[in-house]
């Protein structure tokens, strides 16, 4: 079922680290020719962190695209040649002021391969330490501990509204982890 389509002409449109606003000529499979326009993105991280008792830490965090303030569990960008376990560990210790003895790959996905080429990597953090958070000036942020059923519950009623993080929590629930 794989047509791959030949890029003829990329054009920037936008660029603002650390995502690019592309439009793209192509050659559809049949021949037809197509105009797209596409979010660059260096790629991301999210992370589950489990606390010794098994309760998941999140974060409150505002974002300023919608206006509201999500429950999420903490991600961050990619820097430029940065591996996705040690962005993991970075994001860890900023927005959540932890770092972590065990680190479990949970795979990665694409959260809007319609226009955007971002690929999350995802892991689970266990054995958490404390350590010296540092969110970023612009980010907002409140971490809170939650149960598994808190978290699931939040997702049932639509009080947890980030695909990511629904998306972390439903690999790592199906992969047994929690």
């Amino acid at each position: 079922m794989e047509k791959r389509h030949e890029t003829l002409r990329t054009q920037v449109l936008h660029h603002d680290y650390p995502l690019t606003v592309v439009t793209e000529q192509i050659r559809t499979g049949d021949g037809a020719t197509s105009t797209r326009t596409m979010v660059k993105h260096p790629g991301a991280v999210v992370m589950i962190p489990q606390c010794d008792d098994t309760s998941l830490l999140l974060i409150h965090q505002y974002r300023h695209a919608i206006g509201q303030t999500l429950l999420e569990f903490p991600a961050g960008t990619l820097e430029p040649g940065e591996a996705p376990l040690a962005a993991a560990k970075r994001e860890l210790a900023e927005e959540v002021g932890q770092g972590a003895a065990q680190w479990v790959e949970l795979g990665s996905l694409y959260p809007a391969p319609g226009f955007c080429n971002e690929i999350q990597h995802l892991f689970l953090a266990r054995g958490l330490v404390p350590r010296a958070a540092r969110p970023d000036p612009d980010e907002i942020i409140e971490v809170s501990r939650m149960r598994s059923s808190e978290v699931e519950a939040a997702i049932a009623e639509g009080r947890m509204l980030d695909a990511k993080s629904i998306a972390i929590y439903m690999r790592a629930k199906l992969h047994g982890y929690l």
